[in-house]
């Protein structure tokens, strides 16, 4: 490539990603998602691109009160908190005129008729489209107030990655403990991941409850075993749907399969995602 194109499209790049840090530096976001490890990984976004994280709420009556009492420039909206419709904190922020999108499983058809023409994204979704359209609802009045013209959403798409490949093998480890904790009910003693081009390995170790040993350890070893594996295979595949907008949200790239085991005499736990393709990352320097 001749050096004053590389030079034009290398100017043009870092115009880009200075107009959108500048957009998003010190925007004041809310979430509300009852998902822990899906709530984690929109907090590490969000803090990646430079927004306040006003708060994170995880049932009703907590969105309610920050809805109507927190200054707020955007809202991540879950419509299902714990089986309860969070339409109450939809009608709080349009009466606000606080601009929110909302993250769901229903498409638009299903949802009340007033909401249907909001920003939607459906879950899972991807990390570079959920960055664009905030950049797109969140900011487009911080930049008209500016008088400044919004960036179409091919600009705010057209960015280099945000983690290395260490930080995404990280974000991954944070969120595989989150989901032990609330499905398990117990952390595991170590996590690690690591990403081999499109497939991504998750090592979870010390993952077996007293209960499971004990199981485990009964006169009938290989019933006790096949019990705990049977109970583990099921409670990861209950979870799979938020365990993928995780994975998902983290790598920005679809999962397409998850295959998994674990060890009922070391307690090891290997669970292996294959993306649709290899993620990118920003590589390090050396």
């Amino acid at each position: 490539m001749p050096q004053k194109l590389k030079r034009e499209r290398d100017s043009s790049r870092g115009s880009i990603e200075s107009d959108r840090r500048r957009m998003l530096q010190g925007l004041r976001v809310l979430v509300v998602e009852d998902v822990g490890m899906v709530a984690m990984a929109l907090k590490s976004m969000l803090e990646e691109l430079g927004c306040e994280l006003v708060g994170m709420a995880a049932r009703l009556r907590e969105a309610e009160e920050m809805a109507r009492h927190e200054q707020l420039d955007g809202v991540l909206l879950d419509l299902n908190l714990g089986g309860q419709f969070a339409y109450p904190v939809a009608d709080i922020l349009k009466e606000r005129d606080i601009p929110f999108i909302i993250m769901s499983g229903y498409d638009a058809s299903q949802l009340r008729p007033e909401l249907a023409g909001f920003p939607n994204m459906q879950k899972p979704f991807k990390r570079e489209e959920l960055e664009a359209m905030i950049l797109q609802v969140f900011c487009s009045r911080r930049m008209q107030d500016e008088g400044a013209p919004v960036p179409p959403l091919q600009s705010a798409l057209a960015k280099g990655p945000l983690k290395t490949q260490g930080e995404l093998e990280a974000a991954v480890c944070l969120g595989m403990c989150r989901f032990q904790q609330e499905y398990i009910g117990r952390g595991p003693r170590n996590v690690q991941a690591h990403l081999l081009g499109n497939l991504l390995l998750v090592r979870v170790q010390g993952v077996l409850t007293a209960a499971e040993q004990r199981l485990v350890e009964t006169a009938d070893v290989e019933q006790g075993r096949d019990l705990v594996k049977q109970v583990r295979k099921l409670l990861i595949e209950t979870a799979r749907k938020q365990v993928d907008s995780m994975i998902q949200l983290i790598t920005g790239v679809t999962v397409d399969s998850m295959h998994h085991d674990i060890s009922t005499v070391t307690g090891e736990e290997i669970v292996i995602f294959t993306l649709r393709e290899t993620p990118t990352f920003r590589e390090t320097k050396k």
